[in-house]
């Protein structure tokens, strides 16, 4: 047990210290800061970065976003989940649209919802449609994993509902549900800034690295990457740390 707490500390460090060594080395081989700035020019963009209050603003909006289309594909994934889950005919036409919603092709869903919203809308409803199948299966997933054969000794035993889904039906998908809107909410931020990017909405992380691009800062447009990589990480580990927590409840 503790040589896997150590390695789970260490084996991060290591590898972020290899890409770090990798980036420096690279930087140093092209020696070109257009096209891959050194670590120092980096660094400085991103302090750059967190002293600017425009930086702030866009990371806000962008956030905001991220969540509202978080909450709606989470609460509709659900329902659609649930349905399935009580009528195995509804269950297989819910996958076929599932299907048909992942398989739409995201920029061509972009460029159309430009046309029918505006650059604010536009991100939300296409990052929402773009989660919408992962955050299913997700919820799906946990559902299944009620034992219901548990259930059926309760209605014997006559159990009352309330009791049922506070000690049996929660603890066991809450686990499995955090763990999905942690790494629910990580994909949406990563995917609400690229939609931002094609949407080139205004006041977002996706406005400030067409800016960038424009003005060819690479290292702020890496630092800016850096920024979402980081708060993505972070939620999904957090989330995945109170999974844990809920799964010793279970």
């Amino acid at each position: 047990m503790k040589k896997d707490k150590i390695l789970s500390i260490l084996l991060p460090v290591i590898t972020v210290g290899c890409i770090l060594v990798l980036w420096s080395v690279s930087a140093v081989a092209v020696d070109n800061e257009f096209l891959l700035p050194n670590l120092k020019l980096t660094f400085t963009s991103l302090i750059t970065l967190f002293s600017s209050g425009e930086f702030y603003l866009a990371f806000l909006y962008t956030l905001l976003r991220s969540l509202i289309a978080f909450i709606v594909s989470f609460l509709l994934a659900t329902v659609l989940a649930v349905i399935g889950n009580a009528n195995a005919l509804a269950k297989r036409v819910i996958k076929i649209l599932i299907s048909i919603t992942r398989a739409l092709p995201t920029i061509a869903v972009v460029l159309l919802l430009l046309f029918w919203t505006n650059s604010q809308v536009a991100p939300v409803i296409v990052t929402m449609l773009v989660v919408l199948p992962t955050v299913y299966t997700n919820v799906d997933n946990a559902l299944n994993e009620i034992d219901y054969e548990q259930l059926q000794m309760c209605k014997l035993f006559n159990v009352n509902s309330k009791t049922i889904l506070t000690k049996v039906k929660i603890p066991q998908i809450a686990p499995s549900m955090v763990n999905a809107i942690g790494s629910g909410l990580s994909l949406n931020l990563k995917l609400m800034v690229a939609a931002e990017v094609l949407s080139q909405t205004a006041k977002s992380l996706g406005y400030m690295l067409n800016t960038s691009k424009v003005y060819f800062e690479i290292s702020t447009m890496i630092a800016i990457v850096l920024v979402t990589v980081i708060v993505g990480i972070i939620i999904e580990t957090v989330f995945s740390k109170v999974s844990e927590r809920l799964g010793k409840w279970k």
